[in-house]
């Protein structure tokens, strides 16, 4: 059994029967007290995309070691040299079960391109982070619909092209509730014609399969 919990933003939880697997926590997540912090259960590793803040939290990776001393996090080098500031120690190998592709960020509005890295659970599930880069996606690919690098149009078009059967939507946390169902609403009607469902999590909700 699988089960995916949106937390908030590019924040998920995805619990197989041999891990629990938190992707991306971000500052949005652990401050905002959009989500019963508790009620994140035992998380056996975490998986970080890349740098920025509204993907890791310092301290909301503090507080999950100390609810798990031997949890494991791991990414890239850019990562594992931001927290290695923290003294959190970060693996850049890529766990069992697990395929990434280190990719490019989408360019930000300065400019700038930072490393990213796409991750591939268990042939279940693919986490991008913020890149439209990555060649290949699971059956269920985490798509990023809202953002200052980017567009609804482009994300579905990425979509498109690793043609998953499902999508979930993230990197939406500056939108209302009412927001985030009409943005849902609007990729998913235009996703269905290519036979690829969009999921209608909202923040908190899970899917079991």
């Amino acid at each position: 059994m699988t089960e995916i919990r949106r937390l908030t933003d590019s924040c998920l939880l995805v619990s197989t029967d041999d891990q629990a697997t938190l992707f991306d926590p971000g500052f949005h997540t652990f401050q905002e007290g959009e989500v019963d912090l508790d009620s994140i259960g035992d998380v056996t590793r975490v998986l970080v995309t890349h740098e920025h803040g509204d993907h890791v939290n310092p301290d909301f990776v503090k507080w999950l070691i100390d609810r798990k001393k031997d949890l494991v996090v791991y990414s890239n080098q850019a990562v594992a040299d931001l927290l290695g500031k923290e003294h959190i120690e970060v693996s850049t190998d890529v766990p069992s079960g697990t395929e990434a592709e280190d990719v490019l960020h989408e360019q930000l509005p300065n400019g700038a391109r930072p490393p990213n890295r796409s991750f591939t659970i268990e042939g279940v599930f693919t986490h991008p982070g913020d890149s439209r880069e990555p060649a290949v996606s699971a059956p269920i690919l985490a798509l990023p619909l809202i953002a200052p690098w980017g567009s609804v149009t482009g994300a579905v078009e990425f979509a498109r092209k690793v043609a998953p059967r499902q999508v979930i939507m993230i990197h939406d946390f500056y939108l209302s509730e009412s927001g985030r169902a009409r943005i849902r609403h609007m990729a998913g009607n235009a996703l269905a014609d290519d036979g690829i469902e969009m999921l209608d999590l909202d923040w908190g909700d899970n899917l079991t399969f």
